[in-house]
Formats: structure tokens, C-alpha cells, sequence
């Protein structure tokens, strides 16, 4: 430790000390009011509890109070009273915490469960008065209640008294502060005044000691220019005078040792070969590089022949740049590329330069690059370019022999469930599977190609008829063979497009795009089946390109049509919410259900934009429901959400304008999410659903039941509802063991506290059963159809809904 250090520590330790003592009187003050602000609101609230378990004091000796406890009229008008005239907002709940009387009425009957502790539980179990922070959704920083017992005269336990106390805590508080800041600003100008004593004296005394100290660092790193001031009639300017002398001495010695050793370094550290050669041919210099490259070493070098080393060299050194292969005395070989530069003086040579470059990894790299622009990075199968010039080969060749040439267009069907319930690296695993089983099919002078995703193309050739059909369905029964991916089984199918004799046709490109053609038209089929090429499946293409023109359009021109589906509780029936769905009326095939045009719409992007025209007038037609009649219009509108559109890196946004724009409220809105897409990456679907329910969306989970996850994720990921799935609701009447489970499914999404919706009800018999297990929401054509919302409105109001 130096005198510096020494001196600061001794004003830091007193600093410390002034410091801790501010801290212990802050604390200690702290806790004073803290706890003084508890006890008041115990008080409070035990007298709250004694005038509605015991009754409110009489005017007359022979009066009998009447507990409030059993008059709820009198009950609500006592706490009304406190929080219009003392600010005081109380909860009453009896013995098996169900609220009995609130200042917001709309509680009344619910469960008190907005302490996360159980506080007021233990409360109604021990008697004893408790405090804990409420925490919700609408109050996020918490708010502060205190918990008593509640008892008759006879002092029978009839429930507890909650009594929040935030106003009188923050009262108190303030107080406290005041003192606090007191404390703080006379401990921190104390604190201050010590340390710059302290920074004073030590920076007096060890100034001259450390400008000292700098410069022998300086000199050390190799700068001897360096000098320090040398005024001064005592030790240290001595010290200083000497430290001069020597810098100046240690300079002039550098400056000699320099000039050599700056152009033995650039020769020795040079990443290339370098090689002096005398007049005789003879190598006379070499460094490090040129030992490493040749093999030989520097002392194998020198006096050596140079023109034995250099790869076809002819005998004599001739200036200029060549490549070869060069042979270690190893047995191994380098690629190397050398350039000979002769030295002259007074116009005859003297010597030569020779400098040597290892290209070997160069030469490897470059080779690597073509084959990955050729060539499949996951399973190393030729890609769509190098496929189409070997097609293009294949095609001269066919139209000069006349052998026939087949093209086979393979889509796995089902891969993308796979990839999405088990993940890319299954995905990945289950794509060079299925390469190394199609490459087992085929002859060696045939070709396999993987053209992206999970898409792969056979190039037959010579192929007959019989030759392609075999290749066919032996491609078709290799890939519905189970694959095991990361110790589970996972089954595909292919659907192929076949193109025989292809040089029918013009080029490459056509006889892919007819294969690829034809590969559709088997998923269209059924899939796991090969179609053969007609000219008919390039018509049907054709009609489904002016399909997605016109879907493109469909936004623009006004053709989408909202309808809503009610979503109705149980079991009276009455619509409380509903779901946004679209229809498209197509000019020329008329109104189209959304199967018709929704899976196009996902395979090429439009889902997007279709989801924002959705999300924008669902919320438009609720919020102008909810102006022109509130009695009837749905306190909430659902809104599916594609796959493509969570992704969106704005969806957060899109959402606020969209809310902004129609003025809804976000507590109206519910985004809804398949299981699937849900399950896509965790991580980033609970950061994007937790951006959406920080401003009041609330998120659904659909079709639940139906996707490949576990229950875990339900706590993973921030939801809201739960929608049971139809296809547990079908054939609910009458079996005992699907009863159970949707009984199961409808009691845990209670316990987590989650909204449960079963859809697809469309029969008395279910709605009864539903009932009895307790599901408040249901949703199915036995409650409603969906039907355009301005037809639902006028059907529910008598006034006009204008479009």
C-alpha cells in the first residue's frame, strides 16, 4: 500500500463511519413507521370487524344492536359510508373467503383470492390479524391490506375484515421521509467535507512521488524519451535529476540496437517463405517461414540448390510467378505459389529473391465454395442448380440417343409437423434420412437433389416407363418407413410429381416446373401417391395463380366480410363475447368459406394482411356495438392469430394503433393461438405474449388439446383462455372417459385461473353436461352460427349498425 492509499484510507474509514451511522438511523426510522402504519390498520380494521360482527352502537339502553353481518343492505351502506367519508375501501369475506360486501359490487360472491400468500386464509384458521400486499393485473405495484378476524358477540368466527391501508401507510411514510432527508443531507455533507480533506493533503504530499513513479513505468514499456521535472532541492528532486541521466543514456543505446534488429524481425516474422539466392544459385538466406513450408528446416536450406525445391522448375531461376504442387522430405505435399525476383547490380545478375506462399488451404477453401454453390449444405446431395445443368446435359443427350430421361419431384408430406412438434434438429436428422434412403433406390448414374426445405428431385436416366414407376413406389414405401429422431418415431409420407420422357419439352426449367406441378396435384389427390404430368395439372395451376391474384386484391377492393360467432355463457345462454371470422366474397366464385382460401393465404404470405384487416374491423364493429347499444353488444371480440404473424417483429404495435385507432379498449380484445403455434419456440412466443398482455390484450390458447405439447407449457406461457377443442365436445354424451377428461381439463384451467371455452357445442344434451361440470362458456352452432356482424347486431338490437 502506498502513502497515497494510506492517507485516503484513514478519511475513508471515517467517511464510512459517518456513513453507517446516517444508514442505522435511516433504517431504524424507516421501520418505525412501517411498523406504527401496521398497527393503526390492525386497529381500524379490528373495529370494523367488532361494529359488523357485533352491530353498530345504540341510541337507547334497551336497543339491541343488529349485527351488520346479517343485514347485506346495511353491510353495504356501512362500507360505502367509510369509503365516502374516511377514504377507507374494505372487503368483507366470510369463512370460506367468498366476498360479502365491497365497495365494487360486481365482486360480491367472487372468491377473494388476490393474496398469492394465503394470508387471509391462515386469518380465518388461527385468528390472528395479518397484513400482505394485493397484487393483479389492474393494481401491478401492489396494494397494502390488512386482515382481522371477524367474530359475533358470542365470538363465533363468521369470516375476516380487509382493510386496505395503502393511504395511511404512504401518510406515515412521507413523514418518516421528511426526517430521512435530514439524515441524508447532513450525513452526505459530512461524507463529502472528510473526503476532500482527504483528497487534499494526500494529493499534496504524493503528487511529485507519482509523476516519479509514471515515468519509471514509461521507461520500462520502451520509451526513453520520457523525462520528469527536476526542481527541487530535496530527495525527490534528486531522485528525479538521476532518473533523467539514465533515460537519455538508455535512448542513444536503443536507437543503436534498432536499425539491425527492425529488418532481422520483418524477415523472421514474414507469414511467406523468403529466400536469398547467391549468384551461384545457392540459397544463402532463408527464415523461419520458407523452413516451415519447404519441410526442411532453415539449416536444410541453406547451400542448397534453389531450383530443386521450386515445383517445374526448368533448371534456371526465371523471374516470375508459378504454382505447384511441392514434395515434403515427409512424403507429404503443400501447394505453393513462388515469385522469383533476380537482384542486379551495375547491369549483371547478382542473385535472386525468391518468396514462398502455402496455398494449399486457399486452393481447398476455393474447392469447398464450388461445392457448396452446387451442392446441399445439410445433406450434401446436389442442389437445384447443378440438378438443372445435369438435366440440361441429360436433355441434349436424350433428343441425340432417343433414351428416354425421367424427372421425379418428392414433397414429404407431414414434415412440418414434425420439424414444429419436435424441433429443427429432428427436422434436420429426419431430411438426411430421407436423402441417404433415396440414394439407396437409385442406379450410380442416376441423381438425387435436394431443392430446398423438404423438397427433393430424382434425375433417372437412361428411364424407361417401368423403370420410373418401380423408382416410384419404391421411393414411396422407403419414406413412410418410420424414421427415429432423438428416440422417438416419427412417420412421413411423399407425394411425388413424375415427368417421363422429358425431353418432350423445351428446357431444364419446364420439365421441373411440370414435375413440381404434378407433385401438387398428388397432395391434391390424398398425398402418399405419385401423379404422372398432364397437360390439365398445369391448367388447374394456372386457376390457382388468378385465385391468389384476386386474394391479393381481396383487402383493397373491399371483398372481405366479417362475421362473429357468439360466445355464450352457461348456462343462460347469453352471448357474452363472440369470435371474428372472415369470409371472402370472391367475384367470381362468390362468398368462400375460409378453408377454401385461408391455407393459400398462409402458403404465401397474405395470412398477414388478412389477419391485420381482421384485427382492425373486429375492433371497430365491437367498439361501434358497444357505442350504440352497450346493453347488448359483447364485452370482448377473440381474433385468431396466424403462425406468420406472431412472428412479426411489430405485432405489438400493430395491435396498440389498431386500439388506438378504434378506440376499444385492450380488455375487449383476445388474441386467440393454436397449441402449435404456440409451441414453436417458447422462449420467444412468452416474450411476444407478454409484450401484448402488458397493454391489456388478453391471449387464448385454441383448439387446445389437439397439438403435441405437454401440460407444462401452460405455465410457461401467459394465457389467458382456454378453448377446448370440438373434437373432445363430439361424442361427449354417453361416454364416461372423455366426461372425465374434459371435466379434468375444465377444472384445471379454473385452478389456474383461466377463462375455459368449449367449442363446438352443438347439441342440448352437451350444453346439460357442460353445465354440470362447471364451464361458464361455451361456443357452437347450438348457441349461434356465425353470421355477419351487422346481421347479428340487428338480429340482438333494433337500431341500425352502420358498415
Amino acid at each position: 500500500m502506498n502513502v497515497r492509499q494510506k492517507l485516503l484510507g484513514g478519511y475513508l474509514v471515517v467517511a464510512l463511519l459517518l456513513a453507517a451511522t446516517a444508514l442505522v438511523a435511516w433504517r431504524a426510522d424507516n421501520a418505525s413507521a412501517e411498523k406504527a402504519a401496521v398497527e393503526e390498520a390492525t386497529q381500524l380494521a379490528t373495529g370494523i370487524a367488532t361494529d359488523i360482527g357485533n352491530g353498530l352502537p345504540v341510541d337507547t339502553p334497551d336497543e339491541v344492536p343488529i349485527p351488520l353481518y346479517y343485514s347485506q343492505t346495511g353491510l353495504n351502506n356501512y362500507l360505502q359510508r367509510l369509503h365516502t367519508t374516511q377514504k377507507r375501501d374494505v372487503v368483507v369475506v366470510d369463512g370460506g373467503k367468498y366476498i360479502l360486501a365491497d365497495v365494487i359490487p360486481a365482486n360480491v360472491g367472487e372468491i377473494f383470492d388476490h393474496d398469492t400468500g394465503n394470508e387471509v386464509g391462515k386469518t380465518l384458521t388461527d385468528g390472528k390479524a395479518r397484513v400482505f400486499v394485493e397484487t393483479s393485473a389492474d393494481y401491478p405495484d401492489g396494494i397494502k391490506q390488512a386482515v382481522v378476524p371477524m367474530r359475533s358477540g358470542q365470538g363465533a368466527m363468521l369470516g375476516a375484515v380487509i382493510l386496505e391501508y395503502t393511504p395511511l401507510y404512504d401518510q406515515m411514510m412521507a413523514g418518516a421521509r421528511r426526517a430521512q432527508k435530514v439524515i441524508l443531507a447532513s450525513s452526505t455533507v459530512a461524507v463529502i467535507l472528510v473526503l476532500l480533506i482527504g483528497f487534499g493533503v494526500a494529493g499534496s504530499v504524493t503528487r511529485r512521488i507519482r509523476a516519479l513513479t509514471s515515468a519509471v513505468r514509461v521507461i520500462r514499456s520502451g520509451d526513453y524519451s520520457h523525462r520528469v521535472p527536476s526542481t527541487g532541492r530535496d530527495e525527490i528532486g534528486t531522485l528525479a535529476r538521476a532518473f533523467n541521466a539514465m533515460a537519455e543514456q538508455l535512448e542513444r543505446s536503443a536507437r543503436e540496437i534498432l536499425a539491425k534488429e527492425y529488418t532481422d524481425s520483418i524477415l523472421a516474422n514474414a507469414g511467406e517463405g523468403i529466400c536469398g539466392v547467391d549468384a551461384t544459385g545457392r540459397i544463402a538466406f532463408a527464415n523461419e517461414a520458407a523452413g516451415r513450408i519447404t519441410g526442411v528446416g532453415v539449416t536444410g536450406l541453406l547451400q542448397r540448390e534453389a531450383t530443386t525445391l521450386m515445383p517445374e522448375a526448368t533448371g534456371s531461376l526465371t523471374p516470375g510467378t508459378r504454382e505447384g504442387r511441392l514434395q515434403r522430405p515427409d512424403g507429404t505435399s503443400v501447394r505453393v505459389e513462388y515469385t522469383i525476383s533476380t537482384i542486379e547490380k551495375d547491369d549483371r545478375t547478382i542473385g535472386a529473391v525468391v518468396v514462398l506462399r502455402d496455398v494449399s488451404r486457399q486452393r481447398a477453401l476455393e474447392y469447398d465454395l464450388r461445392h457448396q454453390a452446387l451442392h446441399d449444405g445439410l445433406t450434401g446431395l446436389p442442389n437445384r442448380k447443378l440438378l438443372l445443368d445435369r438435366l440440361e446435359h441429360a436433355l441434349t443427350r436424350s433428343r441425340a440417343s432417343g433414351e428416354q430421361v425421367a424427372i421425379l419431384y418428392l414433397d414429404l408430406d407431414g414434415f412440418k409437423r414434425v420439424n414444429d412438434s419436435l424441433g429443427h434438429n429432428a427436422g434436420d436428422t429426419l431430411l438426411r434420412t430421407a436423402a441417404e434412403r433415396l440414394i439407396g433406390l437409385l442406379r450410380p448414374q442416376d441423381t438425387v437433389a435436394r431443392l430446398g426445405g423438404d423438397e427433393f428431385a430424382v434425375l433417372l436416366e437412361p428411364a424407361g416407363p417401368d423403370d420410373v414407376e418401380a423408382v416410384a413406389r419404391a421411393a414411396l414405401e422407403a419414406l413412410s418407413r418410420p424414421f427415429l429422431l432423438h428416440h422417438r418415431e416419427a412417420v412421413v409420407t411423399v407425394s411425388i410429381g413424375v415427368v417421363p420422357d422429358a425431353a418432350r419439352y423445351t428446357d431444364a426449367d419446364e420439365v421441373v416446373r411440370n414435375a413440381d406441378v404434378a407433385m401438387y396435384a398428388a397432395k391434391d389427390e390424398g398425398k402418399n401417391r405419385f401423379m404422372i404430368f398432364e397437360t390439365r395439372m398445369h391448367e388447374q395451376l394456372l386457376s390457382r395463380l388468378d385465385q391468389e391474384a384476386r386474394l391479393r386484391e381481396a383487402v383493397h377492393r373491399g371483398e372481405l366480410r366479417l362475421y362473429l360467432q357468439p360466445v355464450a355463457g352457461v348456462p343462460d345462454g347469453r352471448m357474452y363475447g363472440a369470435e371474428a371470422l372472415v369470409r371472402w366474397q370472391d367475384p367470381q366464385r362468390g362468398l368462400q368459406q375460409p378453408g377454401s382460401f385461408i391455407p393459400l393465404a398462409e402458403e404465401t404470405g397474405m395470412i398477414i394482411e388478412i389477419d391485420r384487416w381482421i384485427l382492425r374491423e373486429a375492433c371497430r364493429m365491437i367498439r361501434q356495438w358497444q357505442d350504440l347499444n352497450p346493453r347488448t353488444a359483447p364485452a370482448f371480440v377473440s381474433v385468431n392469430l396466424s403462425a406468420a404473424h406472431l412472428e412479426q417483429p411489430d405485432l405489438t404495435q400493430q395491435v396498440e394503433v389498431a386500439l388506438a385507432e378504434t378506440g376499444l379498449s385492450p380488455h375487449c380484445l383476445v388474441l386467440e393461438l393454436t397449441e402449435t403455434v404456440l409451441m414453436r419456440d417458447v422462449a420467444v412466443t412468452s416474450a411476444r405474449l407478454e409484450e401484448l398482455r402488458r397493454i391489456g390484450v388478453k391471449i387464448a390458447i385454441d383448439d387446445f388439446g389437439t397439438g403435441y405439447s405437454s401440460l407444462g407449457y401452460l405455465r410457461d406461457i401467459p394465457v389467458d383462455v382456454l378453448k377446448i377443442d370440438r373434437s373432445f365436445i363430439n361424442g361427449l354424451v354417453g361416454n364416461g372417459r372423455q366426461q372425465e377428461l374434459v371435466s379434468a381439463v375444465i377444472q384445471l384451467g379454473h385452478t389456474l385461473g383461466l377463462r375455459v371455452v368449449a367449442e363446438g357445442v352443438e347439441e342440448s344434451d352437451q350444453l346439460a353436461l357442460l353445465t354440470v361440470m362447471g364451464c361458464r362458456f361455451a361456443q357452437g352452432y347450438y348457441l349461434g352460427r356465425p353470421e355477419p356482424a351487422a346481421t347479428l347486431y340487428e338480429r340482438l338490437n333494433d337500431r341500425a349498425l352502420t358498415a
